[in-house]
């Protein structure tokens, strides 16, 4: 028994198959790589080609800046201006052996 061998054209079409499936799987995996670095939303990197994926990736960033300063801005509201006052139960602590240091803590409880 012989086995058929693919005409010209079949060749071209499974060559063609190959690159094809071989060029998705490129754009796939540099969408993943992209999506993966930092400073960014990567739910927000989307496209089927590179130019599509590296268009999102521009709103992917300003997403993540505007949700970065809006956290920020919270967390310094909820912050207190200062420092509270220190008591002066502990002053002169900084020459306090380690041990000292923990039961001076642990007695102002």
């Amino acid at each position: 028994m012989e086995e058929e061998q693919p005409t010209g054209g079949e060749e071209v079409e499974s060559r063609l198959a190959t690159a094809e499936a071989a060029a998705l799987t490129a754009v796939m995996r540099y969408r993943e790589l992209v999506a993966a670095g930092p400073g960014l939303v990567a739910e927000m990197v989307r496209g089927e080609t590179i130019d599509e994926i590296d268009a999102s990736v521009e709103g992917a960033c300003r997403a993540y800046d505007d949700i970065s300063r809006r956290v920020t801005e919270q967390i310094e509201r909820q912050l207190p201006a200062g420092n509270p006052a220190r008591s002066g139960s502990t002053a002169g602590a900084e020459w306090l052996k380690p041990e000292a240091k923990i039961a001076l803590g642990l007695r102002g409880k």
